[in-house]
């Protein structure tokens, strides 16, 4: 019987870097750029006044378009 080998978790390291990096690529040419705007919108809203957010918020979800 071998003994474990910790060089192989470098590889699986290696490995799961490859593909969070395809799936961040993936997501990033898919996402609908048209909603840009609005999550200005909501970063602003969120940041000026953290308490009337949620109202806000539904008033911005009414426009966001779908993909």
């Amino acid at each position: 019987m071998t003994m474990f080998q910790p060089e192989i978790l470098f590889g699986v390291g290696v490995g799961l870097l490859f593909v969070a990096l395809i799936y961040g690529m993936i997501q990033y040419k898919t996402r609908n750029r048209a909603n840009d705007r609005l999550t200005e919108a909501a970063t602003k809203a969120l940041y000026d006044d953290p308490e009337r957010f949620p109202e806000k918020r539904q008033a911005l979800e009414r426009d966001v378009e779908r993909s």
